[in-house]
């Protein structure tokens, strides 16, 4: 049996889509207790996914265990979910017209074997203004969001392009995901 350790919505109906039974526990994993500082922002979304992995593991040692973790990275800063709304705004502010990196790391554990893998995109942001930024931040969706943003939502607007894996954005690479669990007994 797969076990998706996931809160995330996103990630539910990715696998739902896919017509993956699996059951979704919690991880059980301060993700504060990892400093941003002393990683690289790929090693950083890797530790924390192989982390939320191993809290689960602790007591199904029998299952499939899947877990993601999502950050969005502007001049090698890592801008994970805002503090308040004063930090979604200065996150958003910073994507303004730019192009940033999204970074999902995805972890299967299974008998005490762990694998790891990155999957990574490229988004592009129109120039937005601070009116733009703070109708979104009233809506309060981009204060659980890394970066701020769900680009499958009404930020759309704020988006001009991307390069790679669109699910990668969403935060889980579902085709990697799906290829890589063959090799599992669900």
């Amino acid at each position: 049996m797969l076990i998706l350790g996931s809160t995330s919505p996103r990630r539910k109906e990715l696998l739902e889509s896919a017509g993956i039974d699996f059951l979704t526990i919690k991880p059980n994993f301060d993700e504060d207790s990892i400093d941003k500082s002393a990683y690289d922002p790929k090693e950083y979304v890797s530790e924390m996914a192989k982390q939320k992995a191993l809290s689960i593991y602790e007591n199904y040692k029998d299952h499939v265990i899947l877990t993601a973790d999502t950050i969005v990275v502007i001049d090698n800063e890592i801008l994970g979910k805002p503090k308040d709304e004063e930090d979604a705004y200065r996150m958003l502010k910073k994507l303004s017209n730019r192009t940033h990196e999204v970074h999902t790391a995805v972890s299967i554990v299974y008998k005490g074997k762990i694998e790891n893998f990155i999957s990574t995109s490229y988004v592009i942001f129109n120039d937005i203004t601070d009116e733009e930024i703070y109708a979104y931040i009233s809506t309060k969706e981009p204060m659980d969001k890394a970066g701020a943003y769900a680009i499958q939502s009404v930020v759309n607007d704020f988006i001009k392009g991307f390069k790679g894996d669109f699910h990668t954005i969403m935060g889980l690479p579902l085709k990697e995901v799906i290829e890589r669990l063959k090799k599992y007994p669900l």
